[in-house]
């Protein structure tokens, strides 16, 4: 039996969809790969501890290296389908998932719904989104889009310092993939630097989620993090009302207890009012600039 109607989240990252993954893993028909999976990618038994994320216990424990919790588990993905997180210049086409291991992963995700005692298989991806690979995988599978105010975005990544987003897009350690030309003009025409070449891998990030939505257009649904925030009840009813999950007392009394703090305004503790200005602007014109199809683009050079 293969995972029925499998819900995947995608976003450019630190978009919040750790966030909502988290949030919606608690539904009592969702099922998901855990922390667990990630180390122990052929262990699907282990998911019979992911029942623990749903106890009643503090962040603090939940929020502990060895605890089972929620996660995109990429060595999960990467042991039955190698390659699946290759850097984009290398990311196999819809074409070349291996047809060898479409059923292996079926069942591996398949079993770990079974040791969780639930019917709905929920994935976490972020950036380059694999949108197609996924649809290859399960047909029937459901797309939420979580966006965010792209000033969070970049402030989140100066934050968190892990994400090596600031190299630019001509260099050697650009690891985001091949850019439009058009996108490296305008990158140059705006003086360049760190910010961005952040903001051209959000740029990229979704033309491909916009690019793939585009082909699966009754299959997905777009949310803003700052509406999940700011009116966190509506907006999750539209999400399970999208994916085909009851909207229960439990969970709503869930969404009604869980802390959602607004942290719209926070970019402003890492970027200027004018750093913040830039992000924008280069978003809004490389929006209307007509980008090379995808897999025909051609590296940006000096």
């Amino acid at each position: 039996m293969t995972p029925r109607r499998p819900i995947v989240i995608v976003g450019t990252g630190r978009s919040g969809s750790t966030f909502l993954h988290r949030l919606l893993a608690r539904h009592d028909e969702a099922g998901w790969l855990s922390t667990f999976n990630e180390v122990f990618p052929t262990w699907t038994w282990l998911s019979v501890f992911s029942g623990f994320y749903r106890l009643p216990l503090s962040d603090r424990i939940k929020h502990l290296k060895a605890f089972p919790k929620p996660f995109e588990a990429v060595r999960f993905w990467e042991r039955y389908l190698p390659g699946f997180f290759s850097h984009r210049d290398n990311l196999p086409g819809t074409a070349d998932v291996p047809t060898a291991g479409i059923d292996p992963v079926r069942r591996a995700t398949d079993t770990v719904l079974q040791f969780q005692r639930r019917n709905r298989l929920l994935i976490h991806v972020t950036g380059w989104s694999r949108i197609a690979y996924f649809d290859r995988l399960f047909p029937d599978a459901l797309f939420v889009w979580l966006r965010r105010d792209p000033r969070a975005v970049v402030s989140s990544w100066l934050k968190t310092g892990w994400l090596d987003a600031a190299n630019p897009p001509d260099s050697e350690r650009w690891q985001w993939g091949r850019v439009p030309p058009s996108y490296y003009e305008l990158w140059r025409e705006m003086g360049g630097g760190p910010l961005l070449s952040m903001s051209l891998k959000i740029r990229l990030d979704l033309d491909d989620i916009a690019l793939n939505m585009a082909r699966f257009p009754d299959r997905w649904h777009e949310l803003w993090y700052e509406d999940l925030i700011s009116h966190p009840e509506p907006t999750m009813r539209l999400v399970c009302d999208f994916a085909g999950l009851e909207w229960t007392p439990g969970f709503e009394r869930l969404v009604q207890e869980t802390g959602f703090y607004n942290r719209t305004s926070k970019w402003r503790r890492y970027l200027t009012e004018e750093q913040g200005s830039l992000v924008l602007e280069f978003l809004k014109r490389s929006d209307a600039l007509e980008a090379a199809p995808q897999g025909m683009i051609s590296a940006a050079t000096p």
